[in-house]
Formats: C-alpha cells, structure tokens, sequence
C-alpha cells in the first residue's frame, strides 16, 4: 500500500459515516407538527409573568390580610348589588304598571348581604374556637397514650436478659423463633 491509496481511503471514510442533516431537520420539523413543545419554565417564571398574581400579592403586603379580606367582601358585595339593580331594572321596564323602589330594594338587599357575611364570619370564628378545643384534648389524650406506651417499653427494658429469657410468656416466642432456625 502507498500513501496516495491510504490518502485516498482517508477522504472517502469521512464522507461515509456524515449523516444528511436535512432528513434530520425534516424528521425535526414532523416531530414538532404533530407534537408542538412548550419552553419549559420554572414555577417562579410562570408566576412573574402573571400579572393577576402579583396584583393579589402587591394588595396583600401593601394592605394586610384583614384589610384585603374586607375590600374583597366590599367587592363581592358591589358586584351583587349590581346584580341586583340590573334585574330590577330589567323587571321594571318589562312591568311598568308596577310601581317598585329600586334604590330600597337594593339598599335592603345591600344590608341582607352584609348580616349575612357577619353571621358567616361569626360562625367561623366559632368553629375556630370548637377546634382548637378539640385538638387540645385530642393532644392531651395521645399524650397520655404516647406516656402509657413509653412506661411499658421501659419497662421492659428494666428486665436483664436472664429475666427474659427465664420468663414464662418468653417461651412461646422462643419456641418459634427456634423453629424459624
């Protein structure tokens, strides 16, 4: 062999073995047809971009969470009276014979909503207070259950190894353990 066939074998190999990367990026581009992908974003990305979210968290440190809760209660409550007021407006212009008192009705409703959402806050606080009672006394009792369960483990550890094994109530499981041997 001489070095113009060696050279020539050199040139020809590297061509060979290179893939066409066109039926590769045509593979690519059938691939992502059927199969669109997403850029994969961390929680804290997806989270900056939403503008509602940092909306809620800007209000809750700017006004605290008894402030906020009260201004969405207010909300709520504006967005139902609203309601409200557009149903009987609606009723009074398909009935016009009957005479009604929007501006009354609405400002009963208003107060209906209100004593309302008292009554549920009222009743919140009180489950509060019924719960915290109870898991005191459910932490209280497995407390108890938690010391019970120590004073017999060290109890048992009281007993030497002699004791154990010389124990009646011992034998049975030696038995077995030596029949498992």
């Amino acid at each position: 062999m001489n070095v113009t066939s060696v050279s020539a074998l050199t040139t020809i190999a590297p061509s060979s073995n290179t893939k066409d990367e066109s039926i590769d990026q045509d593979y690519a581009a059938l691939i992502a047809q059927f199969y669109p992908t997403q850029e994969y974003k961390t929680r804290d990305e997806i989270n900056a971009e939403d503008s509602t979210l940092s909306q809620f968290k800007d209000d809750l440190t700017t006004k605290g969470a008894a402030r906020f809760l009260k201004d969405l209660n207010e909300e709520k409550i504006e967005a139902l009276v609203e309601e409200y007021r557009q149903k009987l407006l609606k009723e009074q212009a398909e009935n016009p014979d009957q005479p009604m008192d929007i501006n009354q009705m609405v400002s009963d409703f208003r107060k209906q909503l209100l004593k309302e959402i008292m009554e549920a806050q009222k009743a919140e606080q009180k489950d509060k207070s019924t719960q915290a009672a109870t898991l005191t006394s459910n932490d209280i009792l497995q407390n108890i259950q938690n010391v019970k369960n120590d004073e017999k483990k060290s109890a048992q550890g009281d007993t030497g190894f002699l004791e154990q094994m010389l124990n009646p109530d011992n034998y049975d499981t030696r038995k077995k353990s030596d029949a498992i041997y």
